[in-house]
């Protein structure tokens, strides 16, 4: 479990810095756990360079790619065991959920199943992609919106699900939790919030009292982990104090993150925090491929432990992420998908030779024709 942690720890890291580099002003959310199980299930699948890349964008341990798979798993029971019971008052609220999506007449390799349904409790859904798309999409968003208390409805935007697609993966993860200490909703007041190009907007201002909880500082920035009720949870806000938030994000990495979360001491603070809610969309294709798995995306995707049909290569990866947080608490959802389907013929001009037609034999290094003929008629063998 400790080396799956890590690796998520990895993971979180290079996604968000990458998402964040492709909105340059603006907020930024999104979900690398959930992200990382669709990757990860979709990596059962994966052989030669694609596995390898995978297994270095996902941080895999060794012995690869077991470690990551039953790492994984423990983590999720983990979890499952403090928090999937939690009525998100007194105890957080915290579920995942993952599914396979099936073309009806897809044969799928027996090993792939037995590690998705073993670590992953991800039983093949058979949909019918080649005759209802459109419905079968509406199914797979219906399925995610049931299972984030309808924040992330559509995840699955028209168009993604064609009659081409083989199949999708999914993982969905929802969290409720009130905070330890809620703030007064009768003291949040209007109060300044200066961006980082200096300008400066009003915003809710929630007023907390004087409490107890995680307290760090470090070469710029410092943090509180803010607890929310039932112990195990927090969220970690972490403030620049000598430039802008581009420059603690420019040191964010898995050392870094993992000194952050174990670094915090209990200290009495008075927080102030503004109210805020968000909701990203976001195609991951571009951003997991700058992070090092480009094979996955193209022709050369190797997913033939995944299928019996011939070619399959990842179309797209789907992600939306939802949070808002006010006086009692925060809810936060975020569903994921990884879309497989056999590589696009390129589309090229049309070129039948049909008509009577000029042909140049050539040398490509020198240029230099060896033969040139006409032809009248294909028929004619001989004056």
């Amino acid at each position: 479990m400790g080396a799956a942690a890590t690796a998520v720890r990895g993971f979180t890291a290079d996604l968000y810095r990458a998402l964040a580099s492709t909105r340059a002003s603006g907020n930024v959310v999104c979900a690398p756990y959930s992200v990382g199980l669709a990757l990860a299930m979709t990596r059962a699948g994966a052989g030669s360079t694609t596995a390898d890349e995978m297994d270095a964008v996902l941080h895999a341990p060794n012995p690869r790619p077991g470690a990551l798979d039953s790492g994984l798993n423990t983590i999720d029971q983990v979890l499952a065991d403090r928090y999937q019971d939690g009525d998100g008052i007194a105890r957080p609220l915290l579920t995942t959920a993952n599914a396979l999506w099936t073309r009806l007449d897809l044969g799928l390799r027996p090993g792939f199943q037995d590690t998705l349904a073993g670590y992953y409790g991800a039983a093949p859904h058979p949909v019918d992609f080649r005759g209802a798309p459109e419905a079968t999409r509406q199914q797979i968003n219906t399925w995610v919106s049931d299972r984030t208390n309808a924040k992330i409805p559509e995840l699955l935007p028209s168009g993604v699900v064609g009659a081409d697609t083989s199949l999708i993966l999914t993982n969905t993860t929802y969290l409720k939790a009130a905070w330890r200490y809620p703030f007064n909703a009768m003291a949040t007041a209007t109060a300044p919030f200066t961006r980082d190009d200096g300008s400066v907007v009003d915003v809710a201002m929630m007023r907390g009292p004087f409490d107890a909880m995680g307290y760090l500082e470090g070469d710029g920035w410092r943090a509180v982990d803010v607890p929310f009720a039932g112990d195990g949870l927090g969220m970690a806000i972490v403030m620049p104090t000598r430039d802008d938030l581009a420059a603690v994000e420019a040191n964010l990495d898995v050392a870094w993150l993992g000194a952050l979360l174990a670094g915090f001491r209990i200290a009495t603070v008075e927080l102030r925090l503004p109210r805020w809610a968000f909701r990203l969309p976001a195609e991951l294709a571009a951003v997991l491929s700058s992070l090092g798995m480009p094979t996955a995306f193209t022709s050369q995707a190797d997913f033939t432990a995944m299928s019996t049909d011939p070619a399959l290569c990842i179309d797209d990866v789907m992600h939306e992420t939802f949070i808002a947080v006010d006086e009692k608490g925060t809810e936060a959802a975020a569903g994921s998908a990884v879309i497989v389907r056999p590589p696009s013929v390129p589309q090229g001009p049309q070129f039948f030779v049909n008509r009577p037609f000029l042909y140049v034999i050539h040398d490509w290094f020198t240029g230099v024709p060896l033969f040139l003929g006409r032809v009248h008629d294909p028929l004619v063998t001989g004056p």
